[in-house]
């Protein structure tokens, strides 16, 4: 039986990859303060979402198995996808030679498909918050957590970089809480009163607009550890409380979240098309913004057939249907329509 999808959770999935297409394509495109207040949440908004849906399942095994069919094939798949992709454009460029080509394409993971960090550090605090949970206490897992931030944050700050990001998972870990204590403390299905969101959203704009500075944590670029963690968590919850409250979300960006996985994978490799676009459209003479704001249309929409696509003929690789069935078995896959 399909799990039912919760409208506005799909619409904020699709507003953050929107966001993070969009600073791969120009992270100054949007002014300097905009582009701080909006990078200060983007990420950790990602975190949060998957956080909602945390579940122990059925043990450890069973656990393991849901999230390399969710993120690790995925992770696998998007990878040699660009792996193939960065060879086959080094062998065009290098006049078909093989060696050359070769010679040319980057042979690390995040050099090859940038993006799939988050995936890499997804699965890991998934799996560091599941064993906190199955050895503590549920408050002292939390509070154990938290504890593990600090000590991502003060390696990270120093320039110690732990084997597979692990020091940036210890980072993003509360903002991964924060989603399944949402979940836990009902505020999935009902927020506050609508007045209440209306106030509590712009006190938190007003507050990013005067405190907001930028978070990348893949460069490990933080602000104090205050900032770090209480300015995402309030905009995020702001942001949940009014897209909570549509009706009807925009079909557009809810579907590019509902496959945010795919544009993930795939929007790096489709930048390039969009300048070669927005160069054709504007002549370059339509100032900077409007050249990024004909290359990131050109990309979200050139998602449109990749998401059928990969949905269509690679479901088990995208997360659309399991790789792994119960107890490790491989079935068939069935293609989507």
């Amino acid at each position: 039986m399909a799990k039912q999808r919760i409208a506005y959770v799909d619409f904020m999935k699709g507003l953050c990859i929107i966001l993070v297409v969009a600073f791969h394509i120009d992270r100054n495109a949007m002014g300097y303060h905009t582009n701080e207040m909006l990078q200060s949440f983007r990420v950790p908004m990602y975190f949060f979402l998957s956080g909602l849906f945390f579940k122990l399942y059925d043990g450890f095994a069973d656990f393991v198995r849901r999230k390399v069919n969710n993120i690790f094939i995925p992770l696998v798949f998007f990878f040699l996808l660009g792996a193939v992709y960065l060879f086959c454009m080094a062998l065009y460029h290098s006049h078909f030679s093989v060696a050359g080509a070769w010679a040319l394409m980057p042979h690390e993971i995040i050099r090859v498909n940038t993006p799939l960090w988050f995936l890499v550090v997804l699965f890991e605090v998934n799996v560091i918050y599941y064993l906190l949970q199955k050895l503590l206490p549920r408050l002292w897992s939390v509070v154990v957590a938290i504890a593990l931030s600090g000590v991502g944050y003060v390696l990270a700050c120093n320039g110690v970089r732990l084997i597979f990001m692990l020091d940036i998972a210890l980072v993003a870990l509360p903002y991964f809480i924060l989603g399944t204590e949402v979940r836990k403390a009902g505020w999935l299905e009902q927020g506050p009163h609508l007045a209440v969101r209306i106030i509590f959203a712009l006190m938190v704009v007003a507050v990013l607009y005067f405190f907001a500075e930028k978070i990348n944590m893949q460069e490990r670029s933080f602000p104090d550890y205050l900032r770090l963690y209480l300015l995402p968590c309030l905009s995020i919850l702001a942001l949940m409380f009014i897209c909570q409250y549509m009706k009807r979300p925009v079909p557009f960006i809810s579907h590019l979240g509902r496959y945010s996985i795919i544009v993930l994978g795939t929007h790096q490799y489709l930048i390039a098309y969009g300048r070669k676009v927005a160069g054709m459209v504007l002549h370059e003479a339509g100032g900077a913004f409007a050249a990024f704001l004909v290359v990131l249309a050109v990309v979200l929409t050139l998602e449109y057939p990749v998401i059928y696509l990969l949905r269509r003929f690679a479901p088990r690789f995208t997360a659309q249907e399991p790789f792994f069935h119960e107890r490790w078995r491989l079935k068939p896959a069935k293609a989507l329509t």
